[in-house]
């Protein structure tokens, strides 16, 4: 699925879900960041690419893309 800054997703946390809007998408660069802390900010990413990353979305909360179930809605 394709993410874009902007988008509202929802995001599978520990058995629940939680929605939000996502501010910014990271892609890590080596095998060890796997939250893209020290990657590159991007403003759309392809999950279906399987690099590891993150997203920063709603208020203060942060996920991995496989935890990424669904974009609900985009501006």
């Amino acid at each position: 699925m394709k993410i874009k800054v902007g988008q509202y997703v929802s995001v599978r946390m520990n058995g629940y879900y939680r929605d939000g809007k996502i501010h910014d998408i990271k892609i890590g660069l080596t095998t060890t960041d796997v939250a893209g802390e020290h990657g590159v900010e991007v403003e759309e990413y392809e999950t279906d690419l399987n690099y590891k990353g993150s997203i920063a979305y709603g208020k203060g909360y942060w996920a991995y893309f496989d935890q990424i179930e669904a974009v609900t809605s985009a501006d």
